[in-house]
C-alpha cells in the first residue's frame, strides 16, 4: 500500500510503465527513489545473470493493472 502522503503525477506513472518494460535503466535516480519511496518497486541487487534492475512490487503491479483498465 501506498502511502498517504505520496502523490504520483504524470511522470510517476510513466517511469513505472518503464519498470514495467524492464527498462529501469532508462530512470534518472530522483524517479527511481520516488518510486520506491512509494513503494511500487524494489532495488534488485545484481547477479552472475541479470544487472542491477528495479522490478514491480504487487502494489506497482496492481496500479499498472488498474491503469490499463
Amino acid at each position: 500500500r501506498m502511502p498517504d502522503t505520496t502523490r504520483l503525477d504524470a511522470a510517476d506513472y510513466a517511469n513505472l510503465a518503464l519498470v514495467a518494460q524492464g527498462q529501469s535503466f532508462l530512470l534518472e535516480a530522483a524517479a527511481a527513489q520516488r518510486l520506491l519511496a512509494a513503494g511500487l518497486v524494489l532495488w534488485m541487487a545484481a547477479s552472475e545473470v541479470a544487472p542491477a534492475s528495479l522490478q514491480l512490487t504487487r502494489a506497482g503491479l496492481a496500479l499498472i493493472h488498474s491503469s490499463d483498465q
